[in-house]
């Protein structure tokens, strides 16, 4: 970034050695990113982004609580490189890069039951974590209602431009009142942003191997995973595809894998809302990427104009495909 001396920002942190090179890295929709090579280690250097985290130090102690936790289970995980002793020095943060690794790709029934399984071995693994240790960072960062709120202030009273999603959007309301349901399922710690790509998968043989981007691990219902996990590896296209599709041969799948490892946990509230989590996540994600493009793209990284518009196209076909297969959900 512009006045930014970022190989000085990378100096400072406990890396190898001097820092031979620097190059940004674009990957992510929020922060900013730099892989840094320091006597032939690598390692990725990221600003959290202020409009969003307000509060870097309370982010990173949740990210050292949760890795802390799983590498104590034995589980592979992120580890983070500490800057004068602490995780974070004004709002940037390293951790050690992953070699080899690369953000899962959903293509068949198989990947998507590995991805099932990872997510469910992330939060069996977290279950006796107590989520009262970490820090709230974004408070009510799942509640469809509120994101309804915000879209109808911001389109305005004649429904405002563009008004055929925005009437879309409205006329699925009944889904921010299941999201309210789902949100009063027990409190366990929860990833909160487990789309697909937030899956490190081992480059060449495509194997799971954690997951990554921790900073919105807060206490929640762990349903926001399920349903983030659906909505993202379930698609037939992108993110940004208005002609995706849901494919119910992975959204089994998937479910199946991550109920081989959750399934001891839930209580009969939380398996009866399985079939909500996918629906409700896809509205409430098609909302703020609605919502971002009526207020200028402020905060989602676009490529183009209208990209969070082709966003919230995708999402609401992906909800009305995925609505048509598995019918209503009610809770």
């Amino acid at each position: 970034m512009t006045g930014v001396d970022v190989a000085a920002v990378a100096a400072r942190f406990d890396v190898a050695g001097p820092v031979d090179t620097v190059e940004t890295n674009l990957t992510g929709h929020i922060n900013e990113s730099h892989v840094v090579v320091a006597r032939g280690r690598r390692y990725l250097l990221q600003r959290l982004n202020a409009n969003v985290f307000a509060e870097p130090d309370a982010v990173m102690a949740n990210v050292v609580t949760v890795t802390a936790h799983l590498r104590a289970r034995g589980e592979r995980t992120l580890t983070v490189v500490p800057v004068d002793g602490k995780p974070c020095w004004q709002g940037w943060r390293m951790y050690e890069l992953v070699e080899n690794g690369a953000p899962a790709a959903v293509r068949s029934d198989a990947d998507a039951e590995a991805a099932g399984r990872c997510l469910g071995r992330f939060h069996r693994c977290l279950a006796d974590l107590d989520p009262g240790a970490l820090h709230v960072t974004l408070p009510r960062f799942h509640h469809p209602a509120r994101r309804l709120d915000v879209l109808r202030a911001v389109a305005g009273a004649d429904g405002g431009e563009p008004g055929a999603e925005v009437a879309t959007v409205l006329g699925l309301a009944h889904l921010a009142t299941t999201g309210t349901a789902l949100a009063s399922l027990p409190a366990r710690v929860a990833h909160n942003d487990a789309k697909a790509d937030n899956i490190l998968v081992d480059r060449p043989s495509r194997r799971p191997l954690m997951l990554v981007d921790l900073d919105t691990v807060m206490p929640g219902t762990i349903l926001w995973d399920l349903g983030d996990l659906v909505r993202s590896a379930t698609a037939t296209g992108a993110e940004d595809d208005p002609s995706a599709t849901f494919d119910p041969d992975r959204y089994h799948a998937l479910v199946g894998g991550w109920l081989a490892e959750v399934s001891g946990l839930l209580t009969l509230e939380e398996r009866a809302s399985v079939g909500a989590a996918g629906p409700v996540i896809t509205y409430e994600q098609a909302i703020r990427f609605l919502t971002d493009h009526l207020q200028g793209d402020v905060y989602y990284r676009t490529a183009r104009p209208g990209h969070n518009l082709d966003r919230a196209r995708s999402q609401l076909g992906l909800l009305q495909s995925m609505i048509g297969a598995l019918g209503a959900p009610a809770l």
